[in-house]
Formats: structure tokens, sequence, C-alpha cells
């Protein structure tokens, strides 16, 4: 699988929406290096006042800034079409995609879902997805890749004061996912058993008032709510203790490298320039990483959201051929099995024939599989074992959508 396929599945993105995100890491990333271009226009601005050959380059670093000014402004832009304009464009077309997914999808998906499960997973969870998209995940990545390549710049440049707190903080961030992970999961758990109680309450309630229980099944509902409240506070609280750790060690990077420098200056090993230098960059390299730290929790709780919706969108769909062939309008049934679960068959080697122009009765106790006779008959879920044509064609090899031309419901 590519990186752009990996991308895809992990967000739940359209093709164009994975090329897009990958444009936007790219887009922060550059933006936040250049960023760091004043810094470097002020180190030689520096070194050339302190060599005394300032008086003949003025016009030099007037032209430098106007330009650090211009490539500020022309990566701002991009950056912004490269997150906020095309994940609003992406928005669309998932809230689209998964529309018509959803009318494809065979009906035994939506006996595993509940509809709350399904309404949050629609609006909610699409929701999210979009602001995450456009204000969290691009700016984490970039800030990291760029902050990464800065320090890495500075490691050749004096590897003595290296900034050695930054693979600290990156494993701490690290190892922050798979428990923010596991709080996350169980969090969404909490949230749609709340939710399913809600949509229960809603739908039941003339029957809660009909036989006086109100009062009972709201003690359960706020049970429910303060799961979520609770768990909401444990979440926060265990992320929070990964993310100000690594913000703490981050900001012990201008120490380390003040006492490094410090040491190295007193000794002649290095020249106040040099020193300078570091000082000004450390103040500056953190920021991003410091601005997304923050976010990082959403981007987490974002893989669940992103997996919710990957379920629906890679689910497989039933297909078939839009030309009918058929030769009257015949059902036959031959040797069919099916269960709803796999695990218990409704119907085993079913084989019948309702004739066209003639009545077709099936008789049998509740829960015997009249019902689910009728929906084979019509593709809404698909066999495990048999035949069933109508008019001679297998359905099985048939849109559903044409199929369904051939048929009335009553």
């Amino acid at each position: 699988m590519s990186f752009k396929e990996k991308i895809q599945h992990k967000y739940a993105l359209s093709e164009q929406g994975a090329k897009d995100m990958i444009k936007a890491f790219v887009s922060v990333t550059i933006s936040d290096i250049v960023l760091m271009f004043p810094v470097g226009m002020l180190y030689f601005l520096v070194k050339d006042y302190m060599g005394g050959t300032l008086g003949g380059r003025g016009g030099f670093y007037l032209a430098g800034s106007l330009i650090c000014l211009a490539l500020i402004a022309i990566t701002t832009y991009i950056q912004y079409n490269a997150t906020f304009f095309a994940t609003y464009v992406e928005s669309g077309v998932r809230r689209i995609t998964l529309a018509e997914k959803l009318r494809k999808i065979p009906l035994s998906f939506f006996g595993k879902k509940d509809l709350s499960d399904l309404t949050s997973t629609i609006m909610a969870d699409c929701a999210t997805m979009e602001t995450v998209s456009s204000h969290v995940i691009p700016e984490l990545i970039g800030a990291c890749i760029s902050t990464a390549l800065v320090a890495l710049s500075l490691f050749f440049f004096d590897w003595r004061m290296a900034l050695w707190v930054l693979p600290v903080s990156f494993l701490i961030v690290g190892c922050s996912g798979k428990v923010q992970n596991s709080l996350s999961r169980k969090q969404m758990k909490l949230k749609m058993d709340c939710a399913d109680g809600i949509q229960e309450g809603l739908e039941t309630v003339r029957d809660l008032r009909a036989n006086n229980a109100q009062d009972d099944y709201m003690k359960g509902l706020d049970k429910k709510i303060k799961a979520v409240e609770k768990h909401a506070i444990v979440t926060e609280l265990g992320m929070a203790v990964f993310v100000a750790s690594a913000q703490m060690i981050l900001k012990l990077g201008i120490a380390t490298v003040a006492l490094t420098g410090g040491i190295l200056l007193a000794k002649g090993s290095i020249d106040v320039l040099t020193f300078f230098m570091f000082l000004l960059v450390v103040s500056r390299i953190y920021d991003p990483m410091q601005i997304s730290l923050q976010n990082l929790a959403a981007m987490i709780s974002a893989n669940i959201q992103s997996e919710r919706l990957d379920e629906i969108l890679s689910h497989e769909i039933q297909t078939g051929t839009d030309q009918l062939s058929h030769k009257g309008y015949d059902i036959t049934f031959s040797n069919v099995r099916f269960s709803y679960d796999r695990k218990e068959s409704v119907l085993k080697d079913v084989t019948f024939t309702a004739k066209q122009g003639e009545v077709t009765a099936l008789i049998g106790p509740s829960g015997g599989g009249k019902t689910t006779v009728s929906r084979l008959a019509a593709r809404f879920w698909d066999i495990e074992k048999g035949k069933i044509t109508v008019g001679g064609m297998d359905i099985s090899k048939i849109n559903p959508e044409t199929l369904m031309s051939l048929y009335s419901i009553v």
C-alpha cells in the first residue's frame, strides 16, 4: 500500500483528498521553515555589524527583508489553500460519498448498526474530521518535520549544542498515542451508549408515559451521561500528562543551549556570534511544536472517527450488470442457505418456484423465514449458498437498483 493510500484510509479521504493532505503536509513544513529565514538574516546582519562590513550592504539586507516578507506571504497563502480550502472541498466530497455508499451497502450492514451510531458517524464524525483535517493534522505533522529538519541542521553546524531534548519530546508524544487511543475508544463507546439511550427514549416516549416508566428510564440514562462526563475528565487528564511533559522538556531546550553554549563560550570553543545564533534559533524553533502539541489529543482522537468513517467508505457494495435479460418473471430458489449472523441458519436448502401469474403463499410460524425469503428475492441480502433467479437471471449478477425495477413490494 502506497503512502497516499495509507493516508486515504487512515483519515477516510477520497483519492484527491489524500493528495491534498500530502500537499498540506509539505506546505506547512515549508511555511514553518520560511519563518526561520528572518532569523538567518538577523544572524548575518549582526555578523557584518560586528565585522565592520555592514555599511556597504544595507541594500542587500533591505532586499533580503523584502524577499523574506514576500516568501512568508506566498507560503502562508499556499498553506491556507492546501489546508483550509482543500479540506472544506474534501468535506463536501466525503458527505456525498458517504450518502452514495450508504445507498449501495447491503442491508446486512445496517442490521449491525444502531441508528444513533450511524447518525453520529454521518454528522458528528464528519464535522470532527473537517476541523481536525484543517486545523490539527497538517500543522502537527508539518511542525514535527520542520522542527526536526532545523534541529538536524543545527546538529551538523555544532553537535555540542544540538537540541538533545527534541528526540525525548518526540518519544513522549509517540508513547502518548497508544494510551490516548485506548482512552478515546472507551470514550467513544460511552458516547454511543449515551446516544443510544437518548434515541431509544425519544422513540419510546409514548410507551414510557403509558407505563409511567419515565423516572426509571431517566435514572438509567443519567448514569450513562455521568459515565461520559467522568471518563471525559480521565481522558483529558491522561492527555495533559503527556502533552505537558513534552512541552516542559521542549522549554528545557532553551536552557540547555544557553548552559552548554555558556560553558563552550567560556572555554573559547565557540565565538559569541555562534552562541547568539543558537540562542536566536532555539527561541523560535519550538514555536510550531508548542502550538501543535496542544492539538495532539484532537489528532489522536480523530483516529477513532476516521476508522468509523472508513468502515462505511471501505465496505463492500453489491454490484452487477445493468442489463436485464429475463424471460418472464418466475422467481426460483435453488438449495438456498442464509443466516443473518453467519452462525445460525435461517434458511437451509430452500427450493421452490413462484410462477408468474400465480399466487405463491409462504406459510409458517413467526421467525420461520417468510420475510427473509422476500428480502433475499429482492437481493436486500446476498445468500451464502445456492441460487436465486428471476426470469432465469441470477440475481447475484444484477445491479440491485436495476433488479428492483422488476419488483413491487407491498
